[in-house]
């Protein structure tokens, strides 16, 4: 699904149309409550990336080497061994004074999309839940009638979070004992 289609769900589920007039008002703030939604659904799924060649220089690094921004910094790891870190801002300490190359472990956010074209980077069944936040933020922003509809799919939008964020983690049959008959 791309962030067109996204606007298009949330345009249509507005009562708003698709039509060039409705696009040219709504896509640049539509936009931002998508990428807003990709950041808060990122949290739940929290995308990691392994084994990131990074140089160090006298036992430092700077988060901004990463290819993503960085969420939390799990591991960094030279050949065998493990380095615990220390971090200032966007710079990140080793313990020693290491100076070559380091692999480094992390959960990132996705970057925010700049054109309606690009792809939103989520996981399936995430994607239905990009209009509904749309819809819930355009909603909050006007009247008394818009905001309670606005509220209500807001709590939608959590609960389905929730439920999705439930199932990715195991089932409840996942974790029951089952009586083998000894």
């Amino acid at each position: 699904m791309t962030f067109g289609e996204a606007i298009n769900a949330a345009l249509r589920d507005l009562g708003l149309g698709e039509t060039e007039i409705s696009h040219d008002q709504y896509d640049r703030l539509f936009l931002q409550y998508a990428n807003d939604a990709v950041l808060e659904l990122s949290k739940d799924c929290r995308p990691v990336a392994h084994d990131e060649q990074v140089s160090v220089t006298a036992g430092e690094f700077s988060l901004s080497a990463l290819a993503h921004p960085v969420y939390n910094l799990l591991r960094v790891r030279a050949g065998d061994r493990i380095y615990h870190t220390r971090a200032e801002g966007d710079v990140i300490y080793l313990c020693a004074d290491y100076t070559g190359q380091v692999r480094v472990t992390y959960e990132y956010y996705y970057e925010p999309a700049v054109l309606t074209t690009d792809t939103i980077p989520l996981p399936a069944p995430y994607l239905r839940l990009v209009p509904m936040y749309i819809s819930s933020q355009f909603g909050l922003g006007g009247d008394r009638w818009q905001q309670q509809r606005g509220r209500t799919q807001l709590q939608m939008f959590q609960e389905l979070r929730r439920d999705i964020k439930k199932n990715q983690y195991g089932a409840t049959e996942s974790y029951r004992l089952k009586n083998r008959g000894w």
